[in-house]
């Protein structure tokens, strides 16, 4: 399946040069068992990742970004951790990773306990009043507001503090972990995001984590998408950051053809 689209940015956003992004999200390591290999094989989940980085690499990738739900539950071995910093480490791009509801950011949580295990070209948000990564070289900002625990909050409702210069123009990338609902729509949905809270985020492109399937949730002149998990969309989504505009494509990985694909997840589905 592929979807795309192109809204140009206006002024004062226009930017002098292109950048491609590989969006995933709900990757949820772990989640089918605690080991990182099983008869030689990377565990399913870990395998899936490796497809999606593997794509990133052979679409000319710059840039990595992981909205949310890493992994399955804080409870994830060193071990695994490892394997995955090795998978990590393999794609040569700098990484940034949005801690979600399954694994939020805390001091007993995987990215605190094992943050020494993760390559240098991993960048980790850590908090939930948000937080802003300057990835200098490729002229790119990337916000966010991590989940710090398991109670509900707004992930998309603090304003970015967009760093500006004279000299040089960043393009504005801006994460969030949550389910996209109408503002004022009565809905059972925990950790909130509004079309109010996306266009307020001022960014060019909003990476979404917390619903499997790849999907365009944005409000008219905003490009904000859901990446879509790689063991259930079977794939990953390429972001291109133009001067003409933004394109947004999803494209299935190598172990598309693989003869399970993972069962659907909830929106909802609880922490540990």
């Amino acid at each position: 399946m592929t979807t795309q689209g192109s809204q140009p940015r206006p002024e004062p956003h226009a930017h002098p040069h292109a950048v491609r992004i590989l969006h995933t999200s709900d990757v949820h390591l772990g989640a089918y068992t605690s080991e990182p290999h099983t008869d030689g094989e990377l565990e399913p989940s870990l395998q899936a990742f490796s497809h999606v980085m593997e794509l990133g690499r052979e679409q000319g990738a710059e840039l990595v970004l992981i909205a949310g739900d890493f992994f399955d539950h804080n409870r994830i071995k060193r071990p695994f951790v490892e394997a995955t910093a090795e998978v990590l480490s393999a794609a040569g791009l700098p990484v940034v990773i949005l801690p979600g509801n399954h694994d939020p950011f805390m001091p007993e949580g995987i990215y605190a306990q094992h943050g020494d295990a993760f390559p240098s070209n991993v960048h980790i948000l850590s908090a939930a009043e948000g937080e802003l990564v300057l990835l200098d070289d490729l002229g790119v900002q990337v916000w966010g507001q991590a989940h710090v625990d398991f109670y509900d909050f707004r992930p998309a409702a603090v304003c970015p503090a967009w760093r500006h210069t004279p000299e040089r123009q960043y393009w504005r990338v801006a994460m969030a972990h949550g389910y996209v609902v109408e503002a004022g729509a009565q809905s059972r949905y925990s950790y909130q995001i509004h079309h109010d809270d996306i266009a307020g985020l001022d960014a060019h492109y909003v990476a979404l984590g917390h619903i499997d399937v790849h999907q365009d949730v944005g409000p008219d002149g905003t490009d904000a998408y859901y990446a879509g998990a790689p063991r259930l969309s079977r794939g990953a989504t390429l972001v291109d950051l133009t001067p003409e505009g933004v394109r947004v494509e999803h494209m299935q990985h190598a172990g598309a053809d693989d003869p399970e694909p993972a069962p659907a997840r909830s929106p909802m589905a609880p922490g540990p």
